[in-house]
């Protein structure tokens, strides 16, 4: 009977502690998941080793690119590597925080219609104001009827490549990350639109 009394205020102080670690953690979930997140630059764009960026037509590309291009797209085995700037607005209270993202799924949506999706599972530490992300990740097409979405992927090439905003369909960056925490990772419950 001595032993159960000894163990009741040790249990007591880990109920405790694990409380005041999940009040912690809830509010850096919080934190993060009111941010405001913004695209301010994007100063790489490699789509299975071709830099994408530099190009505005199909001339732009050599043979063995556009070959290589091809096959993966038929294959719908795209990956991308990407360099980009992303603004991260914190509230003022919560401007001191950080956060790391373990995984983070993404997407883009064409004119509310979603186009292409991804999952990067590289380790990102995330703070209030600009952060530099190197990010890797595989790319899956929508699929119609199959097969890669062909109309999905002229649309967005042919987007990004016009001048006239008139014309430019609504474009929409979401992601969805799995941060971690005190008590393990995390996955916010629904994707966040990126402003552009």
């Amino acid at each position: 009977m001595i032993k159960k009394t000894n163990l009741l205020p040790f249990a007591l102080l880990l109920c405790i502690a694990l409380f005041a670690f999940s009040c912690g953690t809830k509010s850096d979930v919080d934190a993060f998941k009111e941010a405001k997140y913004s695209l301010s630059g994007i100063n790489e764009v490699k789509l299975n080793g071709v830099n994408v960026l530099n190009k505005k037509r199909p001339e732009d590309f050599s043979f063995s690119e556009a070959a290589l291009l091809i096959s993966a797209f038929s294959d719908n085995n795209l990956s991308a590597y990407s360099s980009l700037g992303l603004n991260v607005e914190l509230d003022e209270a919560n401007q001191d925080r950080s956060m790391t993202v373990t995984r983070l799924k993404w997407q883009l949506l064409l004119d509310g219609k979603q186009t292409l999706s991804g999952i990067v599972d590289e380790p990102v530490e995330l703070r209030h104001g600009l952060n530099t992300i190197n990010v890797r990740t595989p790319i899956q097409i929508v699929e119609e009827n199959g097969k890669p979405g062909l109309n999905n992927l002229l649309r967005l090439v042919t987007m990004l490549s016009e001048n006239n905003g008139s014309t430019k369909p609504d474009v929409v960056l979401q992601i969805k990350p799995t941060i971690q925490t005190s008590v393990g990772a995390i996955e916010v419950p629904a994707f966040i639109n990126v402003k552009n």
